[in-house]
């Protein structure tokens, strides 16, 4: 009797340990969804939405500023830029709002953020030691500098393939989208020969093209949409110049884009549009919407597994609205 009940009791300890260890209640959408950051309340939060635009979900409620939301692979984090530190640096919570931590130990200023295709590892644009593009790991190990990148530079994507990385260069005080090899640190430019002011470049779910905003100064004070392939062949201009056009998001299914543009009384709304028809549908109506970041489970190819690490430090905790 006194075995039984002592093989209960350690199989009992176990399940409390295997269970504080890992997030068994981790989740992520069962359906479409895009996440973006609003200031429609008057405070920049993060909200979700479905691809048409409706069921729109506020995640965060801090005083403080949250913006540029990513997707995680799996749809289980939201990675995020914040204010929470003091200054604006990456946060990373649960795809429903619940534990937020910073990614980082130590206060930086951190923006503009992406994560790596197999969710390992993070992209960002720093200010620390330099204005730079910089990888690390999500629990905020294992710095590299990958690119310089000034303030006027930055927004960087992940190839899906994990082998490069495309990001906005200064060159000659203009902005370029460039194309750097993590394995060797070779970089190239995009499209070296058109007109610059290229910037917000935005890989394809297959890695074979790249969406983008081009400033085209025969275009006054219009911004256009533009995608073509990885080695800047089949160049095309994706619906019409409209200001404010930026931040391109591929749906996963490679047929869409999510993005901002200028809309009545200079307020930014994001709107999708149909690579293929041009046909656009504008999602959001109240304040400045911008930085969407499209997920659907369907898509999903990484297995999604417990990850401990994300747990070791809790700073807070929202639910949504």
């Amino acid at each position: 009797m006194k075995v039984t009940r002592f093989f209960v009791l350690c199989c009992v300890s176990l399940i409390f340990v295997f269970a504080s260890a890992c997030p068994v209640d981790a989740w992520a959408p069962k359906t479409e969804k895009i996440v973006f950051s609003s200031n429609r309340r008057g405070n920049w939060d993060i909200y979700v939405m479905n691809p048409d635009g409706s069921n729109q979900v506020r995640l965060t409620k801090s005083p403080l500023i949250d913006v540029s939301p990513v997707w995680s692979p799996t749809g289980e984090q939201i990675l995020f830029v914040s204010g929470h530190s003091g200054a604006m640096d990456l946060y990373v919570m649960d795809a429903n709002g619940s534990r937020l931590r910073r990614v980082f130990g130590s206060p930086g200023h951190r923006i503009e953020p992406a994560w790596s295709p197999d969710g390992e590892r993070i992209v960002f644009h720093s200010q620390l030691p330099r204005w730079s593009i910089q990888t690390a790991t999500i629990h905020g190990r294992d710095v590299r500098i990958v690119a310089e990148a000034d303030p006027r530079g930055g927004n960087p994507s992940w190839s899906p393939d994990g082998k490069e990385i495309a990001y906005v260069g200064s060159m000659n005080d203009a902005r370029r989208i460039r194309i750097v090899t993590l394995s060797s640190g070779a970089i190239r430019t995009f499209l070296p020969n058109k007109s610059s002011w290229m910037y917000t470049p935005a890989w394809s779910p297959d890695g074979e093209k790249l969406a983008f905003t081009w400033y085209k100064w025969g275009i006054p004070d219009k911004d256009a949409l533009f995608v073509a392939n990885r080695d800047g062949s089949r160049l095309k201009q994706i619906g019409k110049a409209v200001p404010g056009t930026s931040s391109p998001a591929w749906s996963p299914a490679g047929d869409k884009i999510a993005y901002m543009e200028e809309a009545i009384e200079g307020d930014r709304q994001i709107a999708v549009i149909d690579i293929n028809s041009k046909k656009k549908k504008e999602l959001t109506h109240r304040g400045w919407n911008i930085t969407p970041s499209w997920f659907n489970p369907a898509f999903v190819t990484l297995p999604v597994a417990p990850q401990p690490h994300l747990l070791t430090t809790v700073w807070g905790k929202m639910k949504a609205d």
